[in-house]
This record gives C-alpha cells, structure tokens and sequence, in this order.
C-alpha cells in the first residue's frame, strides 16, 4: 500500500506541470479569442457602414427619375389619349439607355403600361397591367413608392421607383424607373467578402452568395408567405431558410454547415437591413499559435521525463535480456510451427489438384458413357437388320430385305449425325472473322428456322433497331447459335395455346446483346446449371442429343461473348448472347473454328 500511494504521488508531481500549461493556453486562447472577436466585429461596423452608403448611394442616384418622367408630357402623353404612343415609347427608350436603368415606364390609374422603354422586346411591358404592385399602389395615392422585386414579366429582380402623375392635383398615373441591382452584387462578390441584405420580412434580395439569395433568415408566418404571393414579390421562390438559427448581431450561425461570425445593420430604407458574415476560422487565428507554444512545451517536458526514466529502463533491460533467451526459444517453435502449416497447405493443395482431375476424368468417363449408350442401342439392331436381311435374301423375298435396308441406312445416319456432333463439340474446324451487322446474321437465322416455326404453329417476332450492330466476329458462328436458340424455343413454345418467341437485338456498353425468350413452360431453377452439358436435354421424346446449347456455349465464348439462362416473364425461358461490338483496333482476317448451323438439341 506505502508503494501504490508512493507512485500515484509520482504520478501526480510528473502529471501538474503539463496540466498547469494546458490551463494557462486555455486561459490565453479565450482572451485572445475575445480580442479578435471585438476587432471582426469593429472590421464589421465599418464595411457595413460603407455596403449601407453605397446602398444609399444607388437609390440616391435615381430616385429623381421617376419624378422627372412624371412631369415630362413626352412620357405621359400616352395617359391624356388613354392607349400607347409611339412617341412617349421612344422617349423612354432614349432616356433609359441614357440614364443607364434597366426599365422605365408609364401606367394608367388601373395599372396598365401605356409607355415602355422596352416597348420593342419580345417581353415588352406595354399593354400589361402591374396594379397588384405595392409601388404602384402607393403612388396613384400620391406618394412616393418603393419596392424590389422579381420582374413579374422578365422575371428580373430590381428596385421599382414610382412617383405619381402629374407631381400635383389627383394622380392619373405612375411614371415608374427599375434599377437593376445586379451590379451592386457583383461588387460584393469580387470584394471576396459575405454580405448580403434582407426586406422587412426577412427575406435575403442581394448577396454575395448566389445561393442565399431569396432564401429568409428565419421561417416565415404563413401571413407573411401569403402577402408576398399577392405582390408576387419573389415570383414564387420557395424562400426556405439560410440557416436553422436565428439570424442576431453579435452572434457565431452556421448557414450549409459552415460556421460565421455574424453582424447586421439597417439600411435605413424599406426596412432594409444589411449583414455581414466573417468565418470563425478567421476569429480562431490566434488559437493556433498558443496551442502550438502548449503543445511544444508538454513535449519537451516529456522528453526530459523520458530521458530520466530511460536511464531505468536501460537497469531493467538486463532482466529483459534473461527473458530473451526465452523468447526465442518460443519463437523457434512457432517458426517450426509455421513450417508444418505450410507443409499441410500444399498437401491440400495437392490433394485439390488430384479432385480436379478426377473431376475431368469423371466427366471424360460420363461422356464415354453416354456415347457407349448412344452408339449400342443402333448396332444391336443394325446386327438384327443385317441378319434379317440376309435370310429375307435367302428366301427371295425381295421387298422386305429392301426395307430392312432402308432401316439399316437410317440407323447409320443416326450413328454418323451423333458423331459428328461429337465431333463438332470436341473441335470445330476453322472460321474468318469479318466485319458484318449481326442484324443480317439474325434475318440469315430467321430463314432457316422458319420451316420449324410454321410446323409448330408458333409465332417469331424480331425487334430489331434501325441503326447497324456492327461486330468483328463469325458469321457462321453467330448463326449456328441463333439457330439453335430459336428452334430450341420453337419446340418450347409449341405446346402453347399461342406460343411467342421474341428475339429482341441492342447495343450498349460495347457489347451487342441479343435475347431469345419463348412464353414456353420455361426451365426450372435446379437444372439451369446443367442446361449446358454434353448431352443434357430437358426434351423427353423430340430426340435431341443434348449437344446443341454445349456447342452454343463453347462458340459464344471462342467468340470473346457469353450465353446465358434465365427465366422468362411472365413464363418460360429467355436466352442472352453477348457480343463484343466492333472497336476501332479490332483486328480483322483471323481465323476461328467454323461451324455451319447446328440442329438445336
């Protein structure tokens, strides 16, 4: 017990004097946090002051326009005829490209602009009433109006400046100027600072980010939403909020996960207020420093803690040493161990390569097998027949020894067809690769397999794009499994009542893929694996040999594709060959198997 309270006090002595530092940079980074905090927000003051004065200076720069267009008969004589004037449309003309605004214009006491200085534009405002508007409203009541908003025809925002006219007695009409503000913004985002300015109900018009802009500081009442539909202010913006905090001066928000110090300012006009955004990494500039001197100085305490304790360490690495001998006994044996492992890994090995030729041989052997049974059958009966034959001779009895012969003939083509499918499955003679549209290989399918088609009643239909379906490959090849894929879903689809088969023909991702589906009784899901075997058939009494789909299998793979299964639906089976489409280095003129059209198993 005297020892564990005597190393916990070590402990405890070694541990104070990095804690101490710590605390002292927590002490620091807090005043200095403070001191930049008050020097952004001085910074602030004063750029809001001037983005205020230059606010200012634009709404100063053209508010006297509207009441000269007003008082000017040129602009308003247009409200004494009561329709447009050409004249009063030019005079506007003239005095916004001179002026520089981006629209002036005259309306009636209903709202309808009779004069335009876009009066030539597709978009022209002439003939178009702006009643709803808030400026228009407050200056046929005789005062001064104001208002930005998203142009209800160009879909532009501006300032609109109204006065009413004439400037004395009752108005009968508005003289109207837009100011684009555009400008202003751009000087904002070329200054590389966040600001942004926001209406009377919080909605963000002007920014140095475009994506804030017609966005809200907070989440707006429903009456609020409502009363801006009516003036369409922002032309059906969604306005969602910046952020999910409350926009107040003096204050750190994150606005798209990114963290400022935030100040604001009124503007002084329509409610306006101005904002000003600074990172809080610029705020943090400081920390860094101090928490680097912290840091460094806990190291190097560390070090000198470690440089005494390893004189210790080097009085325990004696009793380490006794231990060694120890250790490399031990890691003797785990070398041994090792070994053996590796010893009974290639003896697995060994042992999986010989499953794998007994594997091949099994299936050399199932082969043999099977053409063993093939073969049997047809020479115990072409023995009976030759024998037959010859006592029918014997006894003069010429017709039956004739049709034992026919017999005979027809049991030696059956006996010469399995062969030579054999032969064909083991090793195909060769074939020229050529540059064709597979389009015409299908058509070059379609006419063989039409004969099985019409005897089995069942209906083909090709969908085939317009455009060609260019490959470098066999054409014999490409034949010999569509025809093979066809008549093996002819004969599926035959039992139907109105049995399909649809070959369906595109290219995409450099691969022409064609698919062969019948509305057949399809394959079921344990033998689909199996489907591609040596004499494997799902057909009880047609008499196929099962070597057609293991002869398409193996072609489409010598051709660089694939053949593959999968059910149909609603029902049946559908057949997928890929093919690689022509490249531009494709080679051309080489030699592959040649196969001439198989009959489909």
């Amino acid at each position: 017990m005297r020892n564990m309270g005597s190393m916990s006090r070590r402990w405890l002595f070694l541990a104070l004097p990095p804690f101490l530092l710590v605390v002292a940079g927590f002490v620091l980074v807090q005043l200095f946090l403070e001191l930049d905090e008050d020097a952004i927000d001085r910074k602030a003051a004063e750029r809001l002051t001037l983005y205020r004065q230059t606010i200012l200076g634009e709404y100063q720069k053209y508010r006297y326009l509207p009441y000269m267009i007003a008082r000017d008969p040129r602009a308003t004589s247009a409200l004494g005829l009561g329709q447009p004037v050409e004249s009063a449309n030019r005079f506007l003309e003239e005095m916004a490209l001179n002026s520089g605004v981006e629209l002036l214009y005259v309306m009636n006491s209903e709202g309808t602009t009779l004069a335009a200085s876009n009066w030539r534009e597709e978009l022209s405002l002439v003939g178009r009433n702006y009643g709803f508007r808030p400026y228009f409203k407050s200056a046929i009541q005789g005062e001064e109006g104001s208002f930005f908003a998203i142009g209800a025809t160009s879909d532009e925002p501006g300032l609109f400046l109204a006065r009413p006219t004439p400037v004395s007695g009752a108005p009968i009409g508005v003289a109207v100027v837009k100011v684009d503000m555009g400008p202003l913004e751009e000087a904002w985002s070329e200054g590389g600072e966040t600001v942004f300015a926001s209406d009377a109900n919080g909605v963000i018009f002007l920014s140095s980010q475009p994506d804030w802009r017609y966005r809200t500081l907070f989440e707006l009442p429903d009456e609020v939403r409502d009363t801006i539909e009516a003036t369409r202010q922002y032309a059906g913006r969604e306005l969602n909020p910046v952020s999910d905090q409350s926009l107040r001066a003096h204050q750190q928000i994150s606005i798209d996960g990114k963290a400022f110090r935030h100040n604001a300012a009124e503007v002084g006009l329509l409610g306006w207020q101005l904002h000003f955004l600074v990172p809080v990494e610029e705020a943090r500039r400081s920390v860094l420093p101090i928490w680097a001197v912290t840091i460094t100085l806990c190291l190097i305490y560390a070090v000198i803690v470690l440089v005494l304790r390893g004189r210790r360490l080097r009085k325990a690495s004696a009793l380490l040493r006794q231990e060694s001998a120890g250790l490399k006994e031990l890691n003797t044996r785990l070398v041994e161990e090792i070994q053996e492992r590796r010893r009974v890994e290639r003896e697995l090995l060994e042992a999986q390569r010989g499953l794998a030729r007994s594997s091949r041989l099994a299936a050399v052997g199932e082969m043999s097998a099977a053409v063993v049974h093939e073969l049997s059958q047809p020479l115990s009966a072409l023995r009976m027949f030759v024998a037959g034959t010859r006592k029918f001779l014997e006894k003069g009895d010429t017709s039956t020894a004739a049709e034992n012969l026919d017999e005979i003939d027809s049991l030696q083509m059956r006996m010469a067809s399995l062969t030579q499918e054999l032969k064909r499955f083991a090793r195909p003679g060769e074939s020229r690769i050529e540059k064709i549209d597979l389009r015409e290989s299908v058509r070059v399918a379609e006419k063989i397999v039409r004969p099985r088609f019409e005897e089995t009643d069942v209906m083909l239909d090709l969908d085939l794009p317009e455009e060609p379906l260019e490959a470098e490959t066999a054409p014999l090849r490409i034949e010999q499994i569509l025809v093979n894929l066809l008549r093996n879903g002819a004969d599926a689809a035959a039992g139907e009542e109105q049995g399909v088969v649809t070959l369906c023909a595109q290219q995409r991702d450099g691969q022409v893929i064609m698919q062969i589906s019948d509305n057949g009784p399809g394959i079921p899901e344990d033998l689909r694996e199996r489907i591609f075997d040596p004499f494997f058939s799902t057909k009880a009494s047609s008499g196929g040999m099962g070597l057609g789909l293991a002869i398409s299998i193996r072609l489409a793979e010598d051709l660089g594709g694939d053949l593959s299964v999968r059910a149909n639906a609603p029902k049946g089976a559908l057949f997928e060959l890929h093919v690689p489409a022509l490249t531009d280095d494709a080679a051309g003129g080489d030699l592959l198997p040649e196969a001439k059209p198989e009959a489909a198993e």
